[in-house]
């Protein structure tokens, strides 16, 4: 489990406002939420991994398996019970007859048909069933004195009963020193013994190899002459009741146990529980919990156990996961950083051993820097080569604010990532994401904004499905909304469509959608969100004929729609978005107002029905990423701008890329202004005039619910003005009320509205001309005549005029 830094400032700050969607789903920690928390975070791995990787194994044993338990196994049915006994359906019949008995000295007599070691084993299961254990040991030893060949059923487990039967024994003998030693040693021996048979190639088909090794690591936690439970390493001694005895111990646990367990037993027990959790085992890892935790509670324990290099760096992996390293106080009115003493202490004690003592100089680089130690981590970092130590170089030259060298650092760390299933890998593979996902968040910082988005991309793809990396213990990472942020709102369409070109090829449309995610929604791969991502971006430019190809393609079942009886069709995005380019090329090319009008509403239509899909904005304010069913819980919003480590350049680009109107559910805004435009065209006493406006108004009045309307669900007081989806959806109406024709459905304007008639329209239109015509006509018709009069006047007295004007020469005689 993450100790995420981040995430504490966030609860302080910005974060807080996340609260309005706990009621929906568990929205990842994005990266760039809190970009100085996210590059100046302490470079750590989970204590899982670092506890599996204290003393990695180095032997054939399998992987550790559930409790062992001889008599019950997990799987179901005969064969497969019996295999994972490691016996035949036979032989296990057999078994569980012969376990019936009261006698094992019967039980052995009548198991002549089994295996010689299987028989003599289950007489001393037998003998343990009735509490006889001397008895059963001497079965048990009976096993292991066979040779190997003729034991291989049974000579593990034997060893390991036979272990657990000294254990017993010295459980029983803390009052005799000599007892309690040789009785220790013999259940040592035997838990040893139980190893090396499973390494030779015996039966193991419980584990019981692996469970061994915290069977024989629990022999060495005896204190106070009894044996310490966890519960009582996880008591605190206190003595609040003033009685002189611990309140732990009469809660029935002994905070004061631990006290007793001498180093060189810790010391032992930590190695053998560092083993087993080297084996893969989760109950070695929280043995390894459990010890580290007592430890780092008793100073003086720290100072006993450091000085061997296994029981250091248990605690320096304990210290940097599962402890808080700084808190804020802020009851004097400024906030100031308090480190945890016990980690200060820790760093301190370890290196005043010396620095050429230290085992594993990367993390212990890595506590010095959480704790306000920069020297020293960069002392520490340089003693140290790999990912880990150029992550704390990284970090510290974020410190200074050297944003080159933060970067050179970052690259070499990428450089050094292990190969898969490197035992001795210094990171996580989730480490290998995250440094991966901060190198993204610094060249953004960087002003290097494509290539910031090839790393949350490289990220997002490594994680796989969405891109967000869910973790069982807290929300994840969101390296996938990270990605498509920057894709969003920060990279410009040409870098974009390149970026997809290049890294994002379609994947083949499958026959059938299967794969869902965890709220039942089809799983769409990263490659192709981001090519519908683009698609929506061009169209939003009016770049309708590029945009086609990167739509889902019309036959994809993964972008079914349902319809209201539950069956699902095809999407068809891809016409759909053509039809809508084809109804506004339509508005502006059409022969008449009327035909423009009607394929403006057209556009409208398809704008409001399939907005989200063929419009809407990834992330804010739209949220196609959720269905539009949030408000939030990815992306940016304008609030994030004003953070460090955002660029001047960064914030031109997202408000370059803003949605216009910058509302929820934006494509509805412009369907209405659509409506409205369409509107203008009409005839303002046509039905079609008012079908247009009460759609519109529709429109509005139907969604989307914006915050001010849910202010209830946020604890805020009511808004003093109506919402900007209201102010509209009145503006609307009043328009009607001003310049449109009664219809009988106005009452319920917005609600129910009847489709607009264009043909109606039309013929009104039409009619409205001829009428204009007359009325002219008759306005002014004498005046039209008396002009009539005049013309034909002028044109009398021209003719007369040249008819009486003498020829040219005529009348010349000389």
């Amino acid at each position: 489990m993450f100790k995420r830094p981040w995430i504490v400032a966030a609860l302080a700050t910005a974060f807080a406002g996340a609260v309005a969607w706990a009621c929906g789903p568990m929205f990842p920690n994005q990266l760039l939420d809190h970009r100085d928390a996210t590059l100046k975070a302490v470079p750590q791995n989970s204590f899982a991994f670092e506890a599996m990787h204290l003393l990695p194994a180095t032997d054939a044993l399998a992987t550790d398996r559930s409790s062992p338990r001889d008599d019950v196994a997990v799987a179901t049915g005969e064969d497969a019970a019996a295999a994972a006994l490691g016996v035949t359906a036979a032989q296990l019949a057999r078994i569980n007859t012969l376990k019936a008995l009261d006698d094992s000295d019967a039980a052995y007599a009548q198991g002549g048909d089994l295996p010689e070691d299987l028989r003599a084993y289950t007489a001393g299961a037998v003998d343990m069933a009735k509490d006889q254990q001397d008895k059963a040991a001497a079965r048990f030893e009976q096993v292991l004195a066979m040779p190997a060949e003729q034991a291989k059923l049974r000579s593990v487990w034997a060893a390991y009963m036979l272990g657990v039967v000294h254990a017993a024994r010295v459980h029983a003998s803390t009052s005799d020193a000599d007892a309690f030693q040789r009785e220790r040693g013999a259940a040592a021996k035997a838990f040893q013994l139980a190893r090396a048979r499973a390494v030779e190639g015996a039966s193991d088909t419980q584990g019981l190899a692996i469970a061994s090794f915290g069977e024989e690591a629990r022999l060495y936690l005896y204190g106070h002459g009894k044996q310490c439970s966890w519960r009582d390493l996880y008591a605190v001694a206190t003595d609040d009741a003033g009685d002189g005895d611990s309140d732990s111990h009469n809660l029935g646990f002994d905070g004061t146990c631990g006290d007793g367990i001498a180093s060189a037993d810790f010391k032992r027990t930590i190695t053998l529980y560092a083993a087993q959790a080297g084996h893969q085992s989760d109950s070695g890892v929280q043995s390894l919990v459990a010890i580290a935790d007592f430890v780092m509670r008793h100073p003086t324990r720290v100072d006993e156990l450091i000085d061997s290099p296994v029981p250091q760096r248990l605690l320096v992996a304990y210290a940097l996961a599962r402890i808080d390293g700084a808190s804020s106080d802020s009851a004097a009115g400024t906030t100031t950083r308090k480190v945890d003493a016990r980690l200060t202490a820790l760093v301190q004690a370890i290196v005043k051993r010396g620095t050429d003592q230290v085992a594993g100089a990367d993390r212990l680089a890595s506590l010095a820097y959480e704790v306000g130690d920069y020297a020293l981590a960069a002392q520490l970092a340089g003693k140290s080569s790999g990912p880990l130590a150029e992550w704390v170089r990284a970090k510290i030259a974020l410190q200074k604010g050297d944003l080159a060298a933060a970067h050179a650092a970052y690259a070499a760390a990428a450089k050094a990532f292990p190969k898969e299933g490197d035992a001795q890998a210094a990171i996580e593979p989730s480490n290998v994401h995250l440094i991966t996902g901060e190198q993204g968040v610094l060249a953004l910082a960087r002003g290097e904004y494509v290539e910031a988005m090839g790393h949350l991309y490289d990220a997002a793809l490594a994680v796989g499905g969405d891109g967000n990396d869910d973790d069982e213990d807290d929300a994840g990472i969101g390296y996938g909304n990270d990605a498509f942020y920057v894709a969003e709102r920060v990279l410009t369409v040409d870098e974009l469509k390149h970026f997809v070109d290049m890294r994002s090829p379609a994947s083949p449309v499958p026959a059938k959608a299967n794969e869902v995610d965890g709220y039942g929604r089809v799983q769409f791969p990263l490659a192709d969100d981001l090519r519908w991502l683009l698609a929506r971006r061009l169209m939003r430019t009016g770049r309708y004929e590029e945009a086609q190809v990167y739509f889902p393609a019309d036959d994809d079942p993964r972008v079914a729609i349902a319809d209201e009886d539950g069956k699902s069709r095809p999407a068809n995005l891809r016409s759909k978005a053509s039809t809508y380019a084809k109804a506004l090329h339509e508005s502006e090319h059409a022969w008449t107002d009327i035909g423009k009008a009607q394929a403006l509403y057209a556009a409208a239509s398809i704008a409001r029905e399939d907005g989200m899909e063929i419009l809407g904005f990834e992330q804010n304010p739209d949220f196609r990423d959720n269905g539009g069913s949030f408000q939030g819980g990815s992306g940016q919003d304008r609030e994030s701008m004003k953070q460090a480590f955002v660029t001047e350049g960064e914030r031109q680009r997202y408000s370059d890329s803003e949605a216009k109107p910058y509302n929820r559910f934006h494509y509805r805004y412009v369907a209405t202004e659509e409506a409205g435009r369409a509107a203008d065209l009409l005839p303002p006493r046509s039905q079609a005039f008012a079908a247009v406006l009460c759609k519109a108004a529709g429109w509005m009045l139907e969604g989307p619910p914006d915050y001010e309307d849910h202010y209830q669900y946020y604890g805020d007081p009511a808004p003093s003005q109506p919402s900007e989806r209201m102010r509209r959806a009145t503006a609307i109406y009043q328009r009607y009320v001003k310049q449109g024709p009664y219809v009988e459905w106005a009452e319920d304007f917005g609600r129910h509205c009847q489709a607009p008639d264009f043909d109606r329209a039309r013929a009104l239109k039409r009619s409205q001309q001829v009428a204009r015509l007359k009325h002219a006509v008759h306005r002014y018709f004498h005046y039209g005549l008396g002009a009539f009069v005049l013309v034909l006047a002028g044109l009398a007295t021209g003719l007369v005029y040249r008819r009486r004007r003498p020829r040219n020469g005529a009348g010349d005689k000389g």
